[in-house]
Parts: C-alpha cells; structure tokens; sequence
C-alpha cells in the first residue's frame, strides 16, 4: 500500500516536471497516486499527507516522475499539502512503474515493502562480478540522475528508441522492451546472457554474437553503478540504461 508523487523534495514540492519544464526551484503540481491491492485512486484536489498516512500507516511517498528510486522517504509532515494534476502520468503508465516501488501488504495484512530496484540493479551486476571474482559496484546518485534524465528525455522526444551513447563520458548499458516493463534483476541478465559467447582466455567474443554489455557489467576498473527506466505510452515500450564509472570495454583490454 502506498502513495506516489513527482515531488522531489516532499517539503517543497518541487518536481523534476518529465522534460516539459518545472526543473530546479520551479513549484510544480504533484501527482498523488494511491494503491490499495489492486485499486488504484489518484486525488484530483489537493489533500493532507494525514489523509492518506491516518488511515494507511503503511504509505510513503516516493518520486515517480524520475523514473528512478532512492528518493522514497518513509514518513510525512501531517500538513503536507499535496498537489495532484487531472491525468496521470501517461495513463497506466504510473500505475505499472508505481507497482515496482509501493509497498504492499501480505495475505497476513502485516506491511512490506517491495524490492528497492536500486538494490535489485547493485545486487544483479555484483552476482555477475563476484562470478569472475570482480569487486563490486557502488551506487552513484549522480550516475542515476543522468541515467534519468536521459530515458525522460527518450520517452519524451524519441518513443523509447535507443540512445544514442557512442560520445557520453561513462560507460553504458541499455534494452528496450516492446510492450511492457521488466525488472532490474531481469533486465541486467539480459546483460549477463551474453556470458556464455564470452571466451575470457582468449578476450574475444563468438562469431556472430555480441559481449559488450556482459564485459561492461564485469569491467572491473568500473566502480559506480546509476540506473533508470521509463515507460512510454500506455506501456507500450520501456527504456533501461545504466552509466558505470569509470567506463569499461576499452579496446585490446580484458574486462578482469
């Protein structure tokens, strides 16, 4: 059970605003999303936090329009003012990404969060590293709010395309998924797939097959780890990328 909003500070209520204006010290108006099981409610005006925590104990509110979490706070002031917009965020597009983030209750009504896809991304890559005795990756805010704004900016301009990262600074990682969301875990084994196409003795990769997603997860001179994904249209596609730092895949150098 939970709540969501786009607001970034929850004291403030300021939003990241998608790509479509509202960014640093711009008040925007918050989408509040309310999930019970199954139902989903958003508020079409303004209501106290108390409203929603009074009777659901277990809510919090958490950013949905960055498309990342980390930012998820457990507690609210009571005279929290917040501020909803008429339509959701890409219709049941919020619905699908604020499944992956609320916390639900078991069949014993005893409250329990969903897993942090943060967690899920950092414990997915450090599987696959500790495999090739490889140290593991920290997460890095910084990596994940550039990793947001660029699948924003994809959703918003280019339908979930592809980026086009052959010029950034970091090293990266992304996959497109038609007609639905998937899970970090499963998104960053997609990656890690490409494994068994890998001869690590020889440094080189099976013929017709691809490895360069598999060596960056496990480049072991990468240390920091920032993910994001976002959805677009009525969940139609989905987005994923993850920047590392530094970046691997160097040409003529083993991963590990």
């Amino acid at each position: 059970m939970g709540a969501c909003s786009s607001t970034q500070n929850t004291k403030t209520l300021k939003a990241y605003g998608g790509g479509r204006g509202g960014g640093d010290g711009v008040k925007a108006k918050a989408r509040v999303i309310h999930v019970d099981g199954d139902q989903i409610q958003e508020f079409k005006q303004p209501i106290r936090a108390r409203n929603i925590t009074s009777q659901n104990p277990g809510c919090f509110i958490c950013n949905s329009e960055s498309m990342f979490i980390g930012s998820c706070v457990p507690q609210l002031p009571e005279e929290e003012l917040l501020q909803p917009v008429a339509k959701m965020i890409e219709g049941l597009v919020s619905v699908a990404f604020v499944a992956l983030v609320i916390s639900h209750f078991s069949v014993h009504g005893v409250a329990k969060r969903a897993p942090n896809p943060t967690q899920e991304y950092l414990d997915a890559h450090n599987q696959a590293r500790a495999q090739v005795g490889v140290g593991p990756l920290q997460w890095s805010e910084q990596l994940a709010h550039e990793t947001s704004l660029l699948v924003r900016y994809q959703r918003d301009n280019q339908g979930c395309e592809f980026a086009n990262l052959k010029r950034g600074q970091y090293g990266a990682n992304q996959l497109r998924v038609g007609g639905g969301i998937m899970s970090p875990r499963l998104v960053v084994e997609s990656w890690v797939e490409q494994k068994k196409y890998y001869n690590h003795p020889a440094n080189s990769c099976a013929q017709n097959h691809t490895c360069g997603s598999y060596t960056q997860v496990v480049w072991r001179k990468s240390l920091e780890l920032g993910c994001a994904m976002a959805v677009c249209g009525n969940v139609t596609a989905s987005l994923t990328v993850c920047f590392y730092n530094p970046p691997g895949n160097y040409y003529g150098q083993s991963p590990y």
